[in-house]
């Protein structure tokens, strides 16, 4: 008699295994969510006690803040602690920049003549060969049209308008080349120069005294320039739920070798003083708080801030950005986009009005000149965001070493200023933009 096979369990389905295995996996992914959550942090009491002044203390120790140097760095820790102890969520949103940086320059020609400056600031290393030519320092337009510049290698002493709009202006009349002889009675803003294939180059008194008695022989001009990667960041301070119906921005980095007195500490100081007046109120759900980054360089963090938080905006209202707002050039002043100015007028009567600079769409040999003329503003501008640019002009010491004062009183008077912009647009009527977007390219 053969034995009887035993009886056997049954499989267990799969589904009996997986679903419990994917509801602990849920359970787990909720738990692990719930623990890592953005979260407001506490408003401290004296942080609300700061003031416009103490912060400056503060600042203005830290030096030069250009992108890669310690003094950004600093600087970033420090806002960052400063927007975090007012309550808000801090995220500081790190992208790659490349700083320019010189190379160095030389002049040759005839007879040995070897001669060692510096390249100008934002131009490319190039080498050009040709007849020297001087031009006076405060030639006008209208002069330079008058003069056979063209294949030329320039020669000028301190100019009296900014050395980058001086050196396009050359390059537009045909110059291959330009040495510009640092002979000024006091130090000359750092404008940038055109971004050009020719090369610009600055000269001690003695090396340009040298080269203007080879005017009319074949003389070379060479630069050196390089670029140096480096990491800037924006600093953007809201509410975890917080919506951004205003935006109040400032950059925060200034020139190579400028401490950005007023351009722009003025105006982190002033974005400083409005998260701090809306810490702990209502006003603080509703607004954003941004320092941008690398706005030297070309409006890089702002543009990258409206890149990376496009889908928020749909709700903003307005931007309003500070620059320069620390030393009385003119009187405060305000460019808007249309639809902001009737809302500013009102709530500011008086406040003076002004145009931002045209961005040149001019080409000429060797180059295509760049944005001029523009703060942070202009980005949301260019995607359709009400936008409102709060600015003092431009003072003697704007993009210099000297530019390490600034008057408290006035930045106090910009953020006060910003600050009723920002009442009024949230209290007027506000249409939200159509879905089809920040750019429009769906738009019916």
């Amino acid at each position: 008699m053969s034995p009887r096979a035993l009886p056997t369990r049954p499989a267990v389905p799969a589904w009996k295994l997986i679903l419990p295995a994917l509801g602990v996996a849920a359970l787990a992914w909720w738990g692990y969510g719930w623990a890592t959550r953005p979260v407001n942090p506490p408003v401290q009491p004296a942080a609300r006690q700061g003031t416009v002044a103490g912060d400056w203390a503060t600042l203005k120790a830290f030096g030069p803040r250009t992108p890669g140097t310690p003094g950004h760095d600093r600087t970033l820790d420090w806002a960052q602690a400063q927007l975090t102890a007012l309550g808000y969520h801090v995220t500081r949103d790190a992208f790659p920049v490349n700083v320019w940086a010189d190379g160095g320059a030389t002049v040759t020609g005839p007879d040995g003549l070897n001669l060692t400056g510096r390249t100008l600031y934002g131009s490319q290393g190039s080498d050009q060969q040709g007849d020297l030519v001087r031009v006076p320092g405060d030639a006008s337009d209208a002069q330079l049209e008058g003069l056979d510049l063209q294949m030329k290698l320039v020669v000028t002493s301190c100019p009296t308008r900014p050395w980058g709009p001086f050196t396009a202006a050359l390059i537009d009349q045909g110059a291959f080349g330009v040495a510009i002889i640092d002979d000024c009675a006091r130090p000359t803003a750092l404008s940038r120069a055109p971004g050009t294939p020719l090369p610009l180059l600055v000269l001690t008194r003695e090396a340009g005294a040298a080269l203007s008695r080879q005017v009319g022989q074949t003389v070379t001009f060479t630069t050196r320039t390089h670029e140096e990667a480096t990491q800037a960041a924006n600093l953007v301070a809201r509410r975890v739920d917080g919506q951004p119906q205003v935006i109040y921005g400032a950059h925060l980095d200034s020139v190579p070798g400028a401490p950005g007195a007023n351009d722009n500490a003025s105006g982190v100081l002033a974005v400083l003083a409005l998260a701090r007046r809306a810490a702990g109120t209502p006003d603080a759900e509703r607004a954003w708080f941004a320092l941008f980054d690398a706005e030297e360089l070309g409006l890089n963090g702002s543009r990258q801030f409206v890149r990376q938080y496009a889908y928020p905006m749909e709700q903003t209202r307005a931007m309003i950005n500070l620059d320069m707002v620390g030393v009385n050039a003119q009187p405060l002043g305000v460019a808007a986009t249309e639809d902001l100015l009737p809302l500013i007028r009102a709530a500011r009567p008086g406040l003076r009005e002004f145009r931002d600079d045209a961005q040149s769409t001019r080409e000429t040999f060797g180059r295509s000149l760049g944005t001029t003329g523009l703060s942070d503003h202009a980005s949301f501008k260019a995607v359709r965001i009400p936008a409102a640019f709060l600015h003092r002009g431009v003072d003697r010491h704007y993009h210099t070493a000297q530019d390490t004062t600034l008057n408290t009183g006035l930045v106090q008077d910009a953020a006060h200023t910003a600050w009723i912009i920002g009442q009024a647009v949230s209290a007027a009527p506000f249409t939200p933009r159509a879905e089809c977007g920040l750019t429009g390219r769906d738009c019916h």
